[in-house]
């Protein structure tokens, strides 16, 4: 490990990535010395912008010496696919959300951060508040009472514009629907505060108005391993676009969060309100561009500050993984086999 900055290699320079170089540049400690994109235009751009060696080709750039992490911003069915390459290499990993969609590549992702001993880390960037994680430290040490209902609402827009501006959108195979692509952070949200789903008890899946392969609308009611229940609903086709919602109660209180806020965590006879003062970080309900970066620069500085103490990342590959088991379950519920990251 160097004295210096942790040198970082970046792979997908298209929308999301672009947010990721941006919010590299603010991190103390870290610096992107190459950027890789199959795109050679958009590849070239960021290395401009963000002074950056130039590559078209992941094990190209991973042939470069002294890239000490790899952050991975591709389609989500490559994810664990570059992130093996990138750890067997000795990078450590930091991958975009989902952390990818098929459980059997996240296995391997895995297995290969932990025979390697390196660090992998997947952007969710809802938990990355201090009144948020105060919430889930408080729930976790039961301070709502048995948990009985754990629910997350995920009601945005998108137009098909949106989905044809790159081809591996809504696809099965490289994206999932709303539920994987959108809802994703919801599903993390609503399993981090609640625990794993042991079971999906109904869903129902369609697609919508739009030229897609996967749904624009789901629906689906789930059973946490601790017995809660709760319900998820997500939607491209909700004009203008709403808010997120995930709303939890238990027998002793009740919480309810909006992305990386608190917007109520109340216990019955107690004087507790963990509400956010400060406003949401940023609102992708009706454009994705619009999202806020301040969870992102918390989650990046975390997995800096692990590398560099060796201590554990906030959010491993496996807390990544749980949530990609829902959405899962969720699929096989609705009738959806053999397809998703095939």
């Amino acid at each position: 490990m160097s004295d210096g900055d942790l040198r970082i290699g970046f792979v997908g320079c298209g929308g999301i990535g672009n947010h990721h170089l941006k919010v590299w540049e603010s991190i103390p400690g870290a610096k992107v010395v190459a950027v890789c994109d199959n795109q050679p235009e958009r590849a070239a751009r960021a290395g401009e912008e963000h002074g950056a060696e130039v590559f078209t080709d992941v094990a190209e750039m991973l042939a470069r010496a002294d890239i000490e992490a790899v952050d991975i911003c591709t389609p989500s069915g490559l994810h664990a696919e570059q992130g093996i390459a990138a750890l067997e290499s000795g990078r450590h990993v930091l991958v975009e959300k989902p952390i990818d969609i098929d459980l059997a590549k996240i296995d391997r992702l895995i297995e290969t951060a932990d025979a390697r001993n390196l660090k992998l880390s997947c952007i969710f960037q809802y938990r990355f508040s201090p009144e948020i994680q105060e919430a889930h430290r408080q729930i976790q040490d039961g301070r709502l009472g048995r948990l009985l209902s754990c629910s997350t609402y995920v009601k945005w827009f998108r137009k098909q514009d949106y989905y044809s501006a790159d081809a591996w959108r809504g696809t099965w195979a490289l994206d999932g629907g709303c539920l994987a692509n959108q809802g994703v952070h919801s599903l993390d949200q609503m399993t981090w505060m609640a625990g794993p789903v042991a079971e999906v008890e109904y869903a129902h899946i369609e697609t919508v108005e739009r030229d897609i392969e996967a749904e624009t609308f789901g629906i689906a009611v789930v059973r946490f391993e601790n017995g809660a229940r709760g319900v998820v609903e997500g939607t491209t086709n909700c004009y203008p676009g709403f808010p997120t919602r995930t709303q939890i109660f238990g027998t002793k209180g009740s919480a309810e969060f909006d992305g990386n806020t608190v917007k109520s965590f109340k216990v019955e006879g107690e004087e507790i309100d963990l509400a956010s003062s400060k406003p949401k970080d940023g609102d992708a309900s009706s454009d994705p561009m619009a999202l806020g970066l301040g969870g992102h620069a918390a989650q990046m500085l975390d997995f800096v500050q692990a590398i560099r103490t060796g201590r554990p990342v906030l959010c491993d590959g496996r807390s990544a993984r749980v949530p990609v088991d829902c959405l899962n379950k969720i699929y096989r519920k609705a009738g959806v086999t053999g397809k998703i990251g095939a």
